[in-house]
């Protein structure tokens, strides 16, 4: 019902934009008469039925392009799209592409809403070839024509011209397209990382530091570089980067880090690390690594105390199955008895839980996205903290 109100708006809105348009001609020339069509008092009759579609369509085809109703009729468009009508909302902005009484100004409007139709549609090559041609020119919206291009680039994972694009955008003192830069910078980078192309991955990882010396992705890029390269030292200085460029992303970086320092000579240097972590950030990844090299260096019995110690302060279902664990390592927790129990039943919990959320829309996953699959933004995901997350 609100939809059939709005199209009934919309109408009026055509018909008063026809009406004012007229009354413009008349006061131009007196002798001139113009009076209403009656496609529109046909239009009128199917409002009264409750046929708003069929109304639509007369009125379409009786009304005259002016200024007056260009944007109405965009707005019509507009709705035909978000109410999933998108080959309506094509046609109603060809047909208004197609009329030579347009302005420069109103083509290129009515071009972008044909552009976003097309996206809407997965026509991606169609809208990218209307953009392409759209910011070749000079005008007044040539920023929001390279915002939707972006978008499609995105959606193609073409990275490269992604890079062009919002790098043009940032040279137009937009600065909020720095961090955007360096995940794509990241994107190339792994891509090459993949294909064992290290000095490119190498150069676009330094791009990305250069939009955002606080890149995480680009630390756990580098770390893991260096650790395939046998640079153990470099790969530990560049996770441990982590902690100061955004704490919340530390879990990311533990598994790596752990094996980076057991293949040092030295690796005590790891329990500092965490120390330091633990007064600051005393999530579960970190209360689990630490607990693991005290029980590596001192025992299960020493780390049974560390972790009973933590969980009784900040209880996580994680450091719960683990301490039932070491439990059962040390013969006081009888595979047939309740412990046993106990822990598969956190185990079921924690396979079943998210591990990650985004904290603009709310999408939660086991798997970790730079890019939300939700609301689309870089760098909201993060591991959920809490008894039941990180």
């Amino acid at each position: 019902m609100p939809d059939i109100l709005l199209l009934i708006l919309l109408v009026v809105a055509i018909l008063i934009g026809y009406v004012l348009g007229r009354y413009s001609v008349k006061r131009a020339d007196r002798h001139e008469s113009s009076p209403v069509s009656k496609d529109y008092f046909v239009g009128l009759n199917y409002l009264l039925n409750e046929q708003p579609d069929e109304a639509i369509e007369t009125f379409i085809g009786a009304l005259d392009i002016n200024s007056d109703t260009v944007d109405t009729y965009l707005a019509l468009g507009s709705l035909f799209c978000k109410r999933g009508e998108v080959e309506r909302s094509i046609r109603v902005h060809q047909d208004l592409l197609a009329r030579p009484s347009l302005t420069t100004a109103q083509s290129i409007k009515v071009q972008l809403a044909l552009a976003k139709d097309y996206m809407t549609a997965g026509l991606l090559d169609r809208a990218e070839a209307m953009l392409t041609d759209l910011i070749g020119h000079s005008h007044e919206f040539k920023e929001e024509a390279l915002q939707l291009l972006l978008k499609i680039y995105e959606q193609e994972k073409e990275w490269q011209k992604a890079i062009d694009v919002a790098e043009s955008l940032r040279r137009n003192q937009d600065f909020s397209y720095y961090k955007t830069l360096a995940f794509y910078y990241c994107e190339q980078a792994e891509g090459y990382l993949n294909s064992n192309d290290r000095v490119s991955a190498r150069r676009y990882i330094k791009s990305a530091f250069g939009r955002d010396k606080n890149c995480v992705r680009a630390s756990l890029l580098l770390g893991r570089m260096e650790y395939e390269e046998g640079g153990y030292r470099d790969a530990v200085r560049a996770l441990e980067r982590i902690a100061k460029q955004d704490i919340r992303y530390i879990p990311l970086s533990i598994p790596l880090l752990e094996r980076s320092y057991n293949n040092m000579p030295n690796f005590k240097g790891l329990g500092a690390y965490l120390a330091k972590c633990l007064n600051e950030k005393p999530g579960s990844a970190v209360i689990l690594a630490m607990t693991r090299l005290l029980e590596a260096d001192r025992g299960e019995q020493y780390a049974i105390g560390f972790l009973t110690e933590q969980l009784c302060k900040r209880p996580t279902l994680s450091g719960l199955n683990k301490l039932i664990e070491l439990q059962q390592l040390l013969g006081r927790a009888d595979k047939e008895d309740s412990f046993h129990l106990f822990q598969e039943l956190t185990k079921k919990m924690l396979a079943l839980k998210p591990v990650f959320t985004c904290s603009s829309c709310g999408f939660t996953s086991k798997e970790m996205y730079w890019q939300c699959p939700g609301c689309r933004e870089w760098g909201t995901v993060a591991p959920i903290e809490g008894i039941e997350g990180e």
